[in-house]
């Protein structure tokens, strides 16, 4: 039988990351929503730093992503470019992230938490991913390729969430999507071309 909360969690982060894909700011009001109803399905599931990254962190950043997005750009009205990390500051952010799972993952084990180890793992990745998104940083989908492939063929399968684990193979794909549709975007902007006379920052089209 289909959970409810699960079902409408599905379909919540479905328009979400298809929104993302396209680069649409309209990502982070059904952001808000998907990331109530995964909360909900991860506390249930005794997912439970799946579920605190949900509600503690995920929550907030959904509001710091929609102000990042309307307002940090050259003209401050949903124009903030999309750019990339140095190599230097990607090799910071992967020496921050893995501590930070191996440290959540020690403190979920005294919790009786499921999985708390790759539970931690891609709780830590996903801290990283959401915070590259709200910047625009191109390399927050090589996060959500890793997050949602372990998802999918991992840890939800292990807990019986056969619908978020479909989901997340879906999603997995999207990542794929989104990565080349970004850098698209991204390369199709000359650096000479005013932003506001290149292609608008707020939607990508899709082939």
């Amino acid at each position: 039988m289909i959970d409810l909360a699960e079902a409408a969690a599905a379909i919540a982060t479905l328009v979400n990351v298809w929104l993302l894909v396209r680069n649409n700011i309209w990502t982070w009001a059904w952001g808000v929503a998907s990331v109530l109803l995964y909360g909900i399905v991860f506390w249930r599931a005794r997912l439970w730093s799946s579920a605190g990254l949900q509600l503690l962190y995920y929550l907030p950043m959904q509001a710091y992503g929609w102000w990042m997005w309307m307002r940090a750009g050259p003209t401050h009205h949903d124009d903030l470019p999309i750019t990339r990390l140095t190599a230097r500051a990607r090799l910071l952010w992967i020496a921050a992230t893995l501590p930070m799972a191996l440290l959540l993952g020690k403190l979920m084990s005294f919790t009786g938490a499921e999985q708390s180890m790759v539970d931690a793992l891609v709780t830590a990745v996903s801290v990283s991913g959401q915070y590259l998104q709200t910047h625009k940083k191109i390399e927050h989908w090589y996060c959500w390729a890793g997050v949602n492939a372990i998802y999918g063929l991992w840890i939800l399968p292990r807990q019986n969430l056969w619908l978020s684990a479909l989901l997340y193979l879906i999603l997995l794909g999207f990542s794929v999507q989104g990565w080349r549709a970004w850098r698209r975007a991204e390369q199709v902007r000359p650096s000479s071309i005013p932003l506001s006379a290149a292609v608008p920052p707020h939607t990508i089209e899709l082939p």
